[in-house]
């Protein structure tokens, strides 16, 4: 059993592997993970940016010499040699902390008293020779032999021959005077403190003190020489302590520090040791000094910046993350952003910036979400270059943050659902206009130099002014690279003086009109359940232009010649179903966006041609027939503007050929036809619910009604009282007395009889 589990277990371990390489593999080959790589290149590029923006120009100084240039500091440094000396200074001025040392005292006096016993000795020595009633001891003079002898009567003190000769000329009495003064004076000293470092001192006190009392000659030969080998401190110094001391002491000193933008030497200026070090901490130096804190600075800032932005569009617009084109778009604005940005640093002025010009470009080219997502990135990216620029400051940096965040704020909120391009330059100049009022603002905090606010609004504002004039330019050029359905190429689409709606009308009358309805019904429903009306309306202009290849094969434009008579049904289904197809094909060569090439692939999904599959059947012979056969290509709509063109081109379809459209007959069949649908499962890849498709169906309903009004019966007027041509263009005839308006009616119905319905529903639904 134990075997069992443990290989059942090691299989379920493989199979766990095996599921996380294979999710991997398929991420791998996702267009989530193309879209990754682009983010980690774009933010490769930013950081090369950076680094050529932000590393610091490198100079050959050495102390000593004449700086030829003015060089001020790119950030915050501190003055190492400048901030050492202040802290030694200070370290300095700590007094030592002392503790006291037990038993001092006594050992002093027990040295002093066995020194004061070898002086005795030698003065004895002296004394003896003095009473000998030698001539030449009575006039104090000694003999060589006598001064050697005394001087091998030493043991602990070391004196020279003057010392000893001095010493041997000394009285009992004043000897005596001499140990008695001494002692007393050194016992006094020892009873109060002698601190270490301070002995020599307090011998000088101790001479001072017995200088009045004992012989000058002993004071100045003899005492100092026994005071230095006695006496010793009792105040011992705790090294530990005072260290403690000393280092609270630096580390209380402010550091010298040269501020961002603050000259560190001046052009004619000989260069400091302090000088120098101060270049080599930032890297200015041309050795082999760096400064790696900018590039890793920079590394942090770009990694935030990427970070934020990935979070917010993950938050706020989390399908551009898996759209290749997108993030194309939005990684191509960051980068053009930056460059521009970098380029700015060259100017005379930094505010010169056009900060609000990668929020206005996303905006009007993927939406305001994605412009939010970039304008917070894009802040972060300015506020870091402008610190890595030399002359300015960390005012300068949130100034710069907040004019991003209120230009792109206002920008976003003026362009949200309007597209026109006249309003992408109305938002430069709004842009100019907040930059100008923020900077005032915020200066006038700050500052009382009203030149200095002027001449920053105006170049501020110039930046502004720019960024609307840059997004004119640009958003063209991205809008046809990229194949964009922004709201103003979806307007320019719509113009009925587009080649092919030009085609369209000439060569396919029918299916121009039927497209015109339909883009009605399709903008209605997308503004009724909050789609992209833009591209609804575009969508459904073009959804059957496949048409212009074969007009005649379809119903609107057959003028009582239907050559599907003499057609085989499969060859008409085949032509039927290829519209799609082939109306991709045209709009892919006129260069239309992607999600219109989508809604006319899309519009008919997997549905099949019933009316040719029926009429196939009745040709078998009782033999199979594939319905695959006859169904469109598809793929089913996946997204919400291709789901509402389907309805619509449906509906439309089948609306027109009511015999009598009254207004509830208009709202039981549409939603008959949509109930329809969601039963075929032509609705099951896009997103919209049910609450949508009711409103949707509301929205066809109000526009049918309009176009399908109830109108008057005129009278049929008979030929005899018919009035002339000049009468009835002057409108002076009257109508025949006695006319019924019910027979003139009836005559007129006789006369006119309505066209002939289609023979089956699904034949009118799908354009036969």
């Amino acid at each position: 059993m134990g075997k069992m589990a443990a290989v059942k277990k090691k299989s379920g371990e493989a199979s766990v592997e095996k599921k996380t390489f294979r999710r991997l593999l398929d991420w791998l080959k996702s267009s989530s993970s193309k879209c990754a790589l682009l983010y980690l290149l774009a933010g490769v590029i930013i950081l090369l940016i950076f680094f050529s923006v932000c590393a610091p120009k490198k100079y050959n100084l050495t102390a000593g010499s004449i700086a030829h240039d003015t060089i001020t500091a790119p950030k915050d440094v501190v003055d190492e040699i400048s901030t050492q000396e202040k802290r030694n200074a200070a370290a300095a001025l700590v007094e030592p902390t002392y503790h006291f040392q037990p038993g001092v005292k006594e050992e002093v006096l027990n040295l002093l008293n066995a020194s004061f016993s070898e002086l005795r000795t030698i003065q004895q020595y002296g004394l003896t020779l003095r009473n000998s009633g030698s001539k030449r001891i009575v006039n104090n003079t000694f003999s060589e032999d006598e001064i050697d002898y005394a001087i091998s009567l030493m043991e602990d003190i070391s004196l020279n021959r003057t010392q000893i000769v001095t010493l041997l000329r000394v009285d009992t009495d004043v000897f005596d005077d001499m140990v008695s003064t001494v002692s007393t004076a050194v016992e006094n000293s020892l009873n109060t403190t002698i601190r270490e470092g301070q002995v020599s001192q307090s011998i000088q006190t101790i001479l001072q003190i017995v200088g009045y009392k004992v012989d000058i000659s002993l004071t100045q030969n003899i005492l100092p020489g026994v005071l230095r080998s006695c006496v010793k401190p009792n105040m011992i110094i705790d090294q530990t302590a005072t260290d403690e001391a000393r280092q609270k002491a630096m580390d209380s000193v402010e550091p010298v520090i040269c501020l961002q933008g603050q000259n560190i030497i001046r052009e004619g200026d000989v260069i400091t040791d302090g000088q120098i070090a101060m270049l080599r901490t930032l890297g200015l130096l041309n050795d082999e000094s760096y400064d790696y804190s900018v590039y890793g600075g920079s590394a942090i800032a770009v990694a935030l910046a990427m970070g934020v932005l990935l979070m917010l569009l993950k938050m706020l617009d989390p399908g551009v993350l898996s759209s290749i084109r997108k993030t194309a778009v939005i990684l191509l604005v960051l980068i053009i952003c930056v460059i521009i940005a970098a380029a700015t640093h060259l100017l005379p002025s930094l505010y010169f910036m056009p900060l609000a010009l990668g929020t206005i470009l996303t905006t009007v080219l993927i939406g305001h979400r994605s412009g939010i997502s970039i304008m917070a990135s894009l802040a972060i990216l300015y506020a870091s270059l402008t610190s890595g620029n030399s002359s300015s400051t960390f005012y300068d940096v949130v100034l710069f943050m907040t004019l991003t965040l209120t230009e792109g704020t206002v920008s976003i909120w003026f362009l949200k659902d309007h597209p026109q391009r006249v309003r992408v330059l109305v938002a430069g100049i709004l842009s100019a206009l907040v930059s100008i009022l923020t900077i005032i603002g915020i200066k006038l905090l700050t500052s009382a130099e009203t030149l200095q606010i002027l001449s920053t609004g105006a170049w501020s504002s110039g930046g502004g002014l720019l960024s609307g004039a840059l997004a004119v330019a640009l958003q063209p050029v991205f809008e046809n690279l990229f194949r964009l359905a922004t709201p103003s190429k979806l307007l320019e689409l719509t113009n009925p003086n587009q080649p092919l709606m030009k085609r369209l009308m000439i060569e396919a009358p029918g299916t121009y009109h039927h497209s015109i309805i339909v883009a009605n019904l399709a903008e209605a429903a997308a503004d009724k359940i909050g789609a992209n009306s833009y591209l609804a309306r575009a969508g459904a202009y073009y959804h059957d232009i496949g048409k212009l290849k074969r007009p005649v094969y379809f119903k609107e434009n057959q003028n009582g010649v239907n050559p599907h008579e003499k057609t085989d049904p499969y060859v008409s289904a085949a032509i039927l179903t290829s519209h799609t197809m082939d109306g991709m094909l045209l709009a892919e060569k006129q260069r239309m966006p992607q999600e219109v090439l989508d809604i006319i692939l899309q519009h008919h999904g997997v549905t099949p041609v019933m009316y040719f599959y029926h009429k196939a059947l009745q040709m078998s012979n009782g033999q199979h027939v594939d319905i695959n056969q006859f169904r469109y290509a598809g793929p089913k709509p996946n997204t919400v503007e291709a789901a509402i063109v389907m309805m619509a081109d449906t509906i439309e379809a089948a609306v027109r050929s009511m015999k009598d459209p009254t207004p509830k007959a208009i709202d039981q069949f549409i939603e008959r036809l949509i109930r329809g649908k969601l039963e075929d499962g032509q609705l099951s890849d896009s997103p919209i619910s049910l609450r949508d498709i009711d409103q949707i169906c509301d929205a066809f309903s109000g526009i049918l009604r309009g176009v399908y009004h109830e109108r008057i019966e005129y009278p049929t007027v008979p030929p005899q009282y018919a009035p002339s041509a000049a009468a009835a263009a002057a409108g002076s005839e009257p109508a025949p007395a006695g006319a019924k308006p019910g027979e003139a009616g009836k005559n007129e119905k006789d006369a006119n009889p309505p066209a002939e319905a289609e023979k089956a529903k699904e034949e009118i639904d799908n354009e036969a």
